[in-house]
């Protein structure tokens, strides 16, 4: 598979309620992709929960490369909660961050 692989990549429509907080939380200037990445990654890796479904935003999509580990853990989400795979991965973030301690409020803009 090339990195381009439409299997490989995911597209995100980020609420802008958290597409500030990821920025906003790095100190370094690295692209919003790489941002979701790393704290999709936290957030598997300390076995987020979540109460409340976050859907996509209207804001510009873009595009976020996971691996084939990424991928196999997030369809484990998936199919428990029954939503996509952009919904899982919003929410997995949003909540993650919230347990963090950042006051995320994807309804609002």
């Amino acid at each position: 598979m090339s990195r381009r692989d439409p299997r490989k990549a995911l597209v995100l429509g980020l609420p802008e309620p958290l597409r500030k907080v990821l920025v906003r939380q790095s100190t370094a200037h690295v692209p919003l992709a790489y941002l979701v990445r790393q704290t999709l990654r936290r957030a598997l890796d300390a076995g987020t929960e979540w109460t409340k479904t976050v859907s996509s935003g209207d804001r510009r999509p873009i595009l976020v490369q996971l691996s084939c580990e990424e991928r196999a853990r997030l369809e484990m989400w998936i199919g428990s909660r029954k939503v996509t795979e952009e919904e899982a991965v919003l929410t997995l973030i949003t909540a993650f961050l919230s347990d963090e301690g950042v006051q995320v409020d994807p309804e609002r803009g």
